[in-house]
């Protein structure tokens, strides 16, 4: 395609992805398609309800860019699998990066990815947010946690390039993320801006090598993080950082695929700098691809104003955004083509096959960490007592994830209760234990992604007062065992709650197949005495990348 004739504000559109409302077409998104000329859009849980909606708002987005002589566009997601995974209902889904690491075969890398891959590029996608091949080396890590392969460095790269690869194979492009690194942080840059207090020796040896490794096996587009690193830029962080995007990135470790933000509606960047003078930064540091991830097109606009602005004023060269653009229209031509996107049909996207292998996958990586009282395998004659969560959203998931626990577990012997929160309240606190006979198994399920407030401690001693058979399953954190107390016996980590997982939870439970996982993190101490803190839920609606 011609570029030559476009004036600087439409080739400044390219760089840009952008957010939106709705689930199809609306005239926000047609004005930013044919007026802005922005580079690709990215779709969340509100543009991904319907799965039917979802190929027609893909096929549409692509019919409109070429009919208005408009390149074809990104037509991403943030679809990492296990909890981070944006479009849940329709498709067979990856169990998610630890899970994948605990069981400890690399081609379940692969095989997750491309399968994955190959529903994304049936619904429309070319661009995947995956895979997230931070190391999970701080146990409190707010953000990262199960989204991390582990915390072996060189485990974290191999099962990357094994993930990147599948993707390639099933025709998406892969962006690795975060780079440099944000495993290492206490603080969520979605709500703040956290700080990593290392060297670049230190980095190379740990956070950066899955991405030093990969960019060597030819990853090809990376996410920057919202962290500072004093101690090698002391002003900006990653994403705004000419010293880690082009001292290191491009000329130290010769990278020459597409830089691409993480949102900048992040607090990281909105609080801490501005969305404008932020956006300015980040092209300026070396991005070629801005993240907007808000909801309305205005917005959108004044950044992409503020970066013309800032060439008109000198600030920035007009060549750094004619080389931006002169990559990302290299990339387009390899991942995208003309754009086209083909009938399916949807009901190939839950093949058997596929849901096979993840349930596989789910089978080798649900990890056992203890069992000191022997209580498994379950007795087939004995009835099993089964406590839940009634959905699995959290803060950054605010769409409907019903949870199918009751599905799963549904034979006679299985008695589910859902609870009426996402934690238990003090009357469930004291109503559920009597619920529960002397010495019955009970299966407390957790979905908790950070802390663990202390409600689900103290029913956890309710029921064991009760019974010598309580069974603790984490669904998501597997270090929110340090808040039970020391007498805890049993404990089991799926790292998620996919349906696959929990078919596979249900059979190792029954003793049908033995535990495989290996953890793939050190778990922290069980305190001596139970404690824990309820965990400030913030009500943020900023969306997970």
């Amino acid at each position: 395609m011609d570029i030559k004739g476009w004036s600087l504000k439409e080739k400044i559109g390219q760089m840009f992805i952008i957010a939106f409302g709705g689930e199809e077409m609306t005239p926000e998104l047609k004005r930013a398609i044919v007026e802005l000329n922005v580079g690709g859009v990215i779709l969340f849980q509100r543009n991904l309800k319907n799965i039917d909606k979802v190929v027609k708002l893909n096929r549409d987005i692509q019919m409109l860019a070429k009919a208005k002589g408009r390149p074809p566009l990104w037509i991403s997601i943030d679809q990492e699998g296990g909890g981070i995974s944006y479009l849940w209902e329709g498709m067979v889904l990856s169990p998610g990066n630890m899970l994948i690491g605990a069981s400890e075969n690399e081609g379940n890398a692969y095989d997750a990815a491309y399968i994955m891959g190959v529903q994304l590029k049936k619904l429309g996608f070319n661009m995947n947010f995956a895979p997230d091949i931070d190391i999970n080396n701080n146990p409190r890590n707010p953000v990262i946690g199960a989204r991390s392969f582990g915390e072996n460095p060189q485990k974290v790269s191999r099962l990357g390039e094994k993930t990147i690869q599948g993707y390639c194979s099933a025709g998406i492009l892969a962006v690795g993320k975060h780079y440099p690194g944000h495993g290492d942080t206490e603080l969520d840059s979605h709500l703040s801006l956290p700080k990593v207090e290392k060297n670049l020796d230190e980095l190379e040896q740990f956070e950066l090598l899955p991405f030093i490794e990969n960019i060597k096996s030819g990853m090809e587009a990376v996410m920057t993080a919202h962290i500072l690193f004093p101690k090698l830029d002391d002003e900006y962080p990653a994403t705004l950082s000419s010293y880690f995007l082009k001292k290191l990135l491009r000329d130290r470790y010769d990278f020459d695929g597409l830089i691409l933000t993480d949102s900048m509606e992040m607090h990281a960047i909105s609080k801490f700098y501005g969305r404008e003078e932020g956006t300015v930064k980040a092209v300026q540091a070396g991005a070629d691809i801005i993240l907007a991830c808000g909801k309305d097109v205005v917005t959108q606009e004044l950044m992409i104003d503020a970066v013309e602005q800032a060439v008109r004023k000198g600030v920035l060269k007009e060549e750094t955004i004619q080389l931006a653009v002169d990559r990302v229209m290299r990339f387009k031509e390899k991942w995208i083509g003309d754009g086209g996107v083909e009938d399916i049909d949807l009901h190939s996207l839950t093949q058997k096959s596929y849901e096979d292998n993840m349930l596989r996958i789910a089978k080798e990586g649900i990890t056992l960490q203890f069992d000191n009282s022997g209580v498994l395998p379950l007795t087939m004659e004995e009835k099993v007592k089964v406590i839940s969560q009634r959905t699995y959203n959290d803060e950054n998931y605010v769409g409907d994830r019903k949870s199918i626990v009751h599905k799963i577990f549904h034979e006679n012997r299985y008695d589910v209760t859902f609870l009426e929160g996402s934690c238990p309240s003090d009357t469930e606190v004291e109503r559920l234990p009597e619920t529960v006979e002397k010495d019955q198994y009970v299966l407390l399920l957790v979905n908790e992604r950070r802390a663990l407030p202390h409600s689900w401690v103290d029913l956890y001693e309710k029921l064991s007062a009760k019974s010598g058979k309580v069974i603790v399953v984490s669904l998501w954190n597997p270090q929110i065992v340090e808040h039970f107390p020391e007498s805890m016996s049993t404990y089991i980590t799926t790292y998620s709650y996919t349906h696959q997982v929990m078919e596979a939870l249900k059979g190792l439970l029954e003793g049908h197949h033995p535990f495989k996982g290996k953890s793939p993190v050190r778990l922290l101490e069980r305190k001596a005495t139970s404690c824990g803190q309820v965990p400030s839920k913030g009500g943020t609606e900023l969306e997970e990348i």
